[in-house]
This record gives C-alpha cells, sequence and structure tokens, in this order.
C-alpha cells in the first residue's frame, strides 16, 4: 500500500507538471495530421518527452508504449507496460476546448492494472491502483447503480458517431462527446456517465480508465459480441478491431437493444425503423 500511495503522489506531481507545459502551448498552437489523419501538435510532443522520461526514471524496468511517432521500450524482465496518451484529445485542444487529458496507464500481463488521468483546465485527476479503490480528485468514486436508461442517463460517445451508428428514437437518455476517450471511460467509472461508445482506439486511449473501469465492476467489450476487450493484442499499438460499449454490464445490455453499428462497406440500415 505504502508503494501505491507513493505512485499517486508521484503520477499527481509528474501529471500536473505535464499539464504546465501542455497549457503553455494551449490557444497558441497549430497541428499538423499524422499518416492516420489524425491530428499531432508540438505540444503532444513535449508533453510526451517529458512523460517517458519521468517515467523512466521512476520505473526503469518496465516496459513503455507511447502514442506519438511509435514510442516503444519494452520492459527488461516481467510484463509491467506503462502507456502514455500525451493529449487525449488533440483536436479539442487545437480547438480551444476544455475536454483533453493527459493519460498514462499501466498493463500488468494484459490486465489493466493503474491509471492516472490529469485534465489541466479543471485540474481534475482521476486515479485508481491495482489495490482497487477508485478517486475523482481525492473522493471515492462508484459507478453510478445499473438501472434502465432514463431521460437523465448520460451516454458519452466519440466523435462523428452518425458514420457508424443508429441510436434508435426510444433511447431515453441523453449523448455527450468530451472528445477523450480517457475521459469518457474515467467518467463513466466514477459515476459521471452511464456507458460510453468508443470507436477503433488504441491501448494508450483505452488502458488507464479501463483500470478505473474493471476496478469498480464495469467492462469494456466489443459491439457484435466479440467479447471483453484483451489489452494484450493491443500492445503493439493497433486499433482495436472493433467498437466498444463500457459501464456496467446491465446497463450495457440495454444499450445494445437501441443501438445499430453498421460495418464500413455494409449497407445503412436501421432495424428500429
Amino acid at each position: 500500500m505504502a508503494k501505491n500511495m507513493d505512485d499517486i503522489g508521484f503520477f499527481r506531481d509528474v501529471l500536473a507538471r505535464a499539464g504546465d507545459i501542455a497549457l503553455e502551448y494551449f490557444l497558441r498552437v497549430s497541428a499538423s495530421h499524422k499518416d492516420d489523419k489524425t491530428l499531432i501538435t508540438e505540444a503532444d510532443l513535449a508533453v510526451q518527452f517529458f512523460l517517458i522520461e519521468a517515467l523512466k526514471q521512476r520505473f526503469p524496468d518496465d516496459g513503455l508504449v507511447a502514442e506519438e511517432e511509435e514510442f516503444r521500450k519494452a520492459p527488461r524482465h516481467g510484463n509491467r507496460i506503462w502507456t502514455i496518451d500525451p493529449i487525449d484529445g488533440t483536436a479539442s485542444f487545437v480547438a480551444g476546448l476544455v475536454d483533453w487529458s493527459i493519460s498514462v496507464g499501466l498493463v500488468e500481463g494484459g490486465y489493466p492494472a493503474a491509471g492516472y488521468i490529469w485534465m489541466p483546465p479543471s485540474r481534475d485527476f482521476f486515479y485508481t491502483t491495482p489495490d482497487g479503490d477508485v478517486y475523482r480528485n481525492d473522493r471515492r468514486a462508484c459507478l453510478k447503480l445499473p438501472v434502465a436508461p432514463t431521460r437523465d442517463s448520460i451516454l458519452f460517445t466519440h466523435m462523428q458517431p452518425h458514420r457508424r451508428y443508429t441510436l434508435a428514437p426510444e433511447y431515453p437518455g441523453r449523448v455527450y462527446c468530451l472528445g477523450s476517450a480517457s475521459v469518457h471511460l474515467s467518467m463513466v467509472a466514477t459515476g459521471g456517465g452511464d456507458a460510453v461508445l468508443i470507436g477503433h482506439d488504441k491501448v494508450w486511449d483505452l488502458a488507464p480508465g479501463l483500470a478505473m473501469l474493471a476496478n469498480n465492476g464495469g467492462v469494456l467489450r466489443y459491439l457484435r459480441g466479440e467479447g471483453p476487450v484483451d489489452l494484450e493484442r493491443l500492445l503493439s499499438g493497433q486499433s482495436a478491431p472493433h467498437p466498444m460499449l463500457g459501464g456496467h454490464p446491465a446497463v450495457l445490455d440495454h444499450i445494445e437493444t437501441w443501438l445499430d453499428y453498421h460495418s464500413p462497406g455494409f449497407p445503412w440500415t436501421n432495424r428500429h425503423g
């Protein structure tokens, strides 16, 4: 426990310092497109460099996987690998919105063991550790009660869901996009939303928030009955093969009855009429 508490203090400090670096660029940055059409900025690179160096010093024997420039460092021994997303929500960051985050996760033997997510504009700190407790700032947080969605329920979704999904008019709740898979997962894990719909994201988008979700009894599973998300197969940096739903299993069962997913190359249909 002492080591875990030390890690919390370490990440609280390191992510706050990384956030200060990002804020130096905020509202005064331009972006370019990577080969996969996603955005990258000088802020992404500066924050990632800072976090890589900090984690190398703190955990010299562990592996590292970071989003930018396909950075990889194999563990010296064991199976602990840290994931780094220097700015999750770069599109929001470039647009001057405030719903972006800096995210670090720990994958151990393929399992999401710990996660730390910092939102610099709001100074929100979400975290969990292998001990199993999940916090938003200094308050213990849990999933919402697993009741059927109501008009006050919140479904988080990634950008441009209209290209891949049909949500039935009968769905009673609200739909939000905050621009960051890490934020979406951590919000659901701490009771700020009921479920999250995620696209073909990568391990650094998923690992930190999934650690929180799993420790609070939630799941992240693929649509179309493809089963739970396996982080081990994503550590190479590949995208998830299918879209995902996260939340309490009982809530996801309800959501899936209202949601159609249309794979690329298949005709657009709507079973809900």
